[in-house]
């Protein structure tokens, strides 16, 4: 199809090795919108070629095969070089295209997704050496360029019978699932990302308290403040509602400001690679961004193990009861080769009193133990300002709001995270010293650490990362753990 036969691979230049390591992408090639990112990037594209042309001129059966043929091409040592969830990792191609839709308005989001993806492949996962050679096979066919529009989902009601409409529906909740998991440029090669783009766009701050002024920055603290969260800001404590008001703030003082701890005395935002550790606290349900609905509020109990090793990512909570009976479990399991796929791993979910046990795709992949610190799967690298990784200073909670310890202080850490705080054991004569004392988000989970034990969790628990005899198994992410207690490298 391209005038190009596929022998070996080529070898990897220095070039194709430095440009997949490297995190962000060159001022040359970035551009403050959507909009302008596409025409930044298509001049480079023209430059490299004569045969782009716009992605209009295509329709989603030619960009299929386009896509296929790429992935045959694809270099597999230069996609090994990009880190787990790097927006420049490959999505996985299935063996038939995808069914074009009746409507051509979903079409065209089809198409412009398929564009995203080839031009992704041609420039990512190619070696130089095989892209050159593409390019200048005589006779080759055309190639597309990015589109310069962004496609956002409206949902029409009426005018339709009702098993009409949910057909409708469904096709059009299919096309830009798949449309969204596509169009990934936009998240290395944007400045600022606009609100409009962002997959989870947090809602402004809270009002401020009509009662307490400053109440509100306690319940809730993100990037977004103004003026930026200070060291007791956004930890919030046990909470019976959304609002500022149905929060009872966990007793802080800032011991020393983010100047104050220079940076070598800052004890990192990190979680052990192996381990096991009690949480109490609570949870939201449904834990939320943009709430569409009140939530309601739980206590939590639990015990969290982690298995960060060979290759692999792996975590379990064990849930219990006030009384300490167990109530369920959930394992989430990520092989090394599914992080190298870029696939998110599988979940499984254990409720011993119903003899039930499902194993289903993971929502997401495993949460990183370095998420609070230099963290280098992250494909973002955000500054502070936009969501990143900060310091926030030291704090003293006295108590800090756990349950099974009702009297117990801390010196901690404390780091933000888009919308998380986390704080760290920073008290130089505590056994936990460096690890975790409290994850916190405002519409989600308040996690309290205690009674941390680092190391293998197999050594006391042998099955902890088994799947049970006899689990249903809902995803083909699955089948890689069943029959093992490890989640393969």
């Amino acid at each position: 199809m391209f005038g190009l036969i596929a022998a070996a691979y080529a070898l990897l230049s220095d070039a194709d090795v430095r440009r997949a390591q490297r995190r962000r992408p060159g001022s040359q090639f970035v551009a403050s919108t959507v909009h302008g990112m596409g025409h930044v990037l298509n001049r480079h594209l023209r430059r490299m070629s004569e045969r782009f042309e716009e992605c209009d001129a295509f329709d989603a059966e030619t960009l299929w095969s386009l896509r296929r043929r790429l992935a045959e091409l694809a270099d597999p040592e230069l996609i090994a070089i990009y880190p787990h969830g790097d927006g420049r990792s490959p999505r996985r191609v299935n063996g038939t295209a995808a069914q074009r839709p009746a409507d051509a308005t979903l079409h065209a989001v089809q198409r412009d997704g398929l564009c995203h993806e080839v031009v992704l492949a041609l420039v990512h996962h190619l070696a130089e050496e095989t892209r050159a050679s593409l390019l200048a096979s005589g006779g080759g066919s055309a190639l597309p360029l990015l589109p310069t529009r962004h496609h956002e989902e409206h949902h029409e009601e009426g005018g339709e019978e009702e098993g009409t409409a949910a057909a409708a529906e469904g096709e059009r909740s299919r096309v830009f699932s798949e449309y969204r998991s596509q169009v990934s440029c936009q998240q290395c090669h944007t400045g600022a990302v606009a609100a409009a783009w962002r997959d989870a766009t947090l809602p402004p701050p809270l009002p401020v308290d009509p009662v307490q002024p400053g109440r509100e920055r306690l319940r809730s603290c993100d990037y977004q403040a103004d003026p930026p969260c200070g060291p007791c800001d956004g930890l919030g404590g046990p909470r019976w509602g959304d609002t500022s008001e149905d929060v009872s703030p966990v007793r802080c003082e800032a011991v020393a400001s983010p100047t104050q701890v220079p940076p070598s005395a800052r004890l990192p935002g990190r979680y052990p690679t192996e381990g096991r550790a009690s949480v109490n606290g609570g949870t939201r349900s449904p834990v939320a961004v943009r709430p569409d609905q009140p939530g309601s509020y739980a206590p939590m109990h639990a015990t969290l193990y982690l298995g960060w090793s060979r290759g692999a990512a792996r975590q379990r909570y064990d849930f219990r009861s006030d009384k300490g009976v167990r109530t369920a479990s959930q394992i989430y399991l990520q092989s090394g080769a599914q992080q190298r796929r870029n696939e998110s791993g599988a979940m499984v979910t254990v409720v011993p009193a119903k003899g039930e046990c499902v194993c289903d795709s993971a929502i997401a992949g495993n949460m990183h133990i370095d998420s609070f610190a230099a963290d280098a799967l992250d494909p973002l690298q955000l500054p502070p300002e936009e969501g990143g990784l900060a310091y926030l200073g030291r704090v003293r909670l006295s108590p800090i709001d756990d349950p099974s310890a009702p009297n117990r202080t801390v010196l901690a850490d404390h780091w933000l995270k888009w919308a998380f705080h986390f704080l760290v054991d920073a008290d130089p004569a505590s056994p936990s010293l460096g690890l975790p004392l409290r994850l916190y988000g405002h519409l989600g989970v308040r996690q309290i650490f205690s009674n941390w034990r680092v190391g293998d969790p197999t050594k006391e628990k042998p099955d902890v990362w088994r799947v049970p005899a006899g689990c249903k198994l809902l995803a083909e992410a699955c089948k890689e753990f069943v029959g093992s207690t490890e989640a393969a490298s």
